[in-house]
C-alpha cells in the first residue's frame, strides 16, 4: 500500500473542491463545462497547478477562452477553495489545459498507420 505524501492529499482535496466550485458556484458556462483532470501542488504548498479539460473536443481558440475565463475568476476561485479546504494559507492557482486525451488520440492514429497493411493508409 502506497503512503501518500501531504501534497498528494492536498492536490486531491483541491481537485474535489474545484470541481464542486466549477459546477455550483461559478456562473460562467465555459467554466461550468470544464473538468478538473488533475492537480499538482508544489512541495511548499504555495502553488497549485490545476489541469482542466472539456467534455467535448475544444479547438485552440476555445481552450484559450477557457483559460482566460479561469484567469479572470482566479481570485474568486482561490477564496472559494480556501473556504472548502482547511489550510493555513491557500496556494496560488495556475490553470493549464490538459491535452492528454488529444495526445492519446494522436498516438493511436500513428500506431494505426504503422499497423496498416502495406500500401494502405488511413489519410
Amino acid at each position: 500500500m502506497r503512503s501518500y505524501k501531504r501534497t498528494d492529499r492536498i492536490a486531491s482535496l483541491i481537485k474535489q473542491a474545484m470541481s464542486e466550485i466549477f459546477l455550483y458556484e461559478v456562473h460562467d458556462s465555459k467554466i461550468q463545462a470544464a473538468i478538473v483532470s488533475h492537480v499538482i501542488v508544489t512541495p511548499d504548498i504555495g502553488l497549485a497547478r490545476i489541469y482542466v479539460r472539456t467534455m467535448l473536443h475544444a479547438d485552440e481558440e476555445q481552450r484559450l477562452a477557457l483559460l482566460e475565463e479561469l484567469a479572470n475568476h482566479k481570485r474568486f476561485l482561490r477564496a472559494a477553495m480556501a473556504k472548502k479546504i482547511n489550510l493555513m494559507r491557500a496556494p496560488r492557482l495556475e490553470f493549464y489545459f490538459d491535452d492528454f486525451q488529444d495526445e492519446v488520440a494522436r498516438i493511436d492514429e500513428l500506431l494505426a498507420k504503422l499497423n496498416a497493411p502495406d500500401g494502405f493508409h488511413n489519410d
